[in-house]
């Protein structure tokens, strides 16, 4: 059974680089002469480096399993608010561009795992650097910020801080932050999502829907929905191992493709 102390906090990028946030970081197992890949988990609202999901034992066996699959896992604290804001982009960035300047990340094994608030940003990310995460697991993710604060109003104001909008221009940057709209973007990205049908934070909706975008657009997306499941950790317990085959699923196809070639 993996500890938590197993767990290591690093300041990434360097200590006095202007983006540097505190990262909670747990180092892969032996490799076997592969360079290692890279997680960056995404936490939910209100959520630090050091108040997590992936902290908690719904996960327990998914931090252990990335670990002997060769991963980094790094939870980079971009705020508890961030909700994937030009800083927080700017911030991830130099977090992924750190790992590999070391050496320590094979820059074709980076994949985002996002829940709830860390789920739709994930995804927000993943739309403006299409090149960089290898895949996307969003668990519970809004994917239409312009429905979700009128769903969730409690959730206005501090979206509308971290992107810094106003009456005249919300509604129309909402709508161009929302995944559900640009399904063809996520072209290159395998998705994952998880979501519970009775999820009432984030309605199943939200999941559903990016879905069905992904798949008219000739994505390659994996939708699973829990039966009575709401917005809650324990909820993934179960599909851990889905998680898993799904994320070294997506490195496997890239080596075939490679050999096809």
């Amino acid at each position: 059974m993996e500890m938590m102390p197993l767990a290591s906090v690093r300041t990434l990028p360097e200590p006095g680089h202007p983006l540097a946030v505190p990262c909670t970081v747990y180092a892969p197992e032996e490799t076997m002469g592969r360079k290692p890949g890279l997680v960056i988990h995404l936490h939910g609202a209100g959520g630090s480096h050091t108040f997590y999901n992936l902290m908690r034992p719904a996960y327990a066996q998914l931090r252990r399993w990335l670990r002997e699959a060769g991963y980094w896992v790094v939870v980079p604290d971009l705020g508890p608010a961030h909700w994937m804001n030009a800083r927080a982009v700017a911030t991830l960035d130099a977090v992924i561009a750190s790992m590999l300047a070391q050496g320590e990340v094979d820059p074709a094994r980076v994949h985002l795992l996002g829940t709830s608030m860390g789920g739709g940003s994930a995804l927000v990310y993943a739309r403006q650097r299409p090149d960089v995460p290898r895949s996307v697991c969003a668990l519970f993710p809004m994917t239409d910020f312009e429905a979700w604060v009128a769903e969730t109003p409690e959730y206005l104001a501090p979206i509308t801080q971290a992107h810094g909008l106003d009456d005249d221009n919300r509604c129309a940057a909402l709508r161009a932050l929302s995944p559900v709209h640009h399904g063809a973007d996520f072209a290159k990205i395998p998705i994952y999502l998880l979501h519970g049908e009775a999820d009432a934070i984030v309605p199943v909706h939200h999941s559903r829907d990016f879905a069905a975008a992904l798949e008219r657009a000739g994505g390659r997306v994996i939708y699973r929905e829990m039966a009575g499941g709401g917005h809650d950790d324990e909820m993934a317990v179960g599909w851990q191992d889905d998680i898993r085959q799904f994320i070294l699923g997506t490195e496997a196809q890239t080596a075939d493709n490679h050999a096809n070639h």
